[in-house]
């Protein structure tokens, strides 16, 4: 009996498996907070790559990609290199967070970014509160 529970268990783990679209590791909801402070062309083109790694291997990931210093450019509808992307990750779930504070510092305003943003009020209170709710921390960019 349980040389045939444990066959049956084998034979319904590799279908499901086998189920699984390309590149998806697991279904698992990860959460990732993503920190990103670069501002330039490159470094936005990575960001959003990394996303997509992240949701292309984990589907049910919830992810935030918080945007401070430099790397609030990439909200910044003037000098994102990458608006598309964000606009199309927004859409699937995927949280870009301006920090305010880099904001003030800037004098850039709430009309001046991408429609897909969320201003936060800080964005390393933002990264620590995510982390305190257990939430995966990534450096983003290259």
């Amino acid at each position: 009996m349980r040389t045939s529970l444990l066959i049956l268990l084998v034979c319904l783990s590799a279908n499901l498996l086998a189920q699984q679209p390309d590149g998806v590791v697991d279904l698992k909801p990860h959460k990732i907070v993503m920190q990103f402070s670069d501002g330039d062309s490159l470094s936005q083109a990575s960001v959003v790559g990394q996303v997509k790694n992240i949701r292309t291997a984990w589907p049910n990931a919830e992810v935030e990609v918080v945007c401070h210093g430099p790397g609030l450019d990439l909200l910044i509808s003037k000098t994102s290199k990458a608006s598309a992307q964000v606009a199309e990750w927004s859409s699937k779930g995927v949280v870009f967070a301006a920090c305010s504070n880099t904001m003030k510092r800037r004098n850039v305003k709430g009309e001046d970014l991408l429609k897909a943003s969320k201003v936060v009020p800080s964005a390393m209170i933002e990264l620590t509160l995510k982390q305190e709710d257990n939430w995966a921390y990534v450096k983003a960019g290259h």
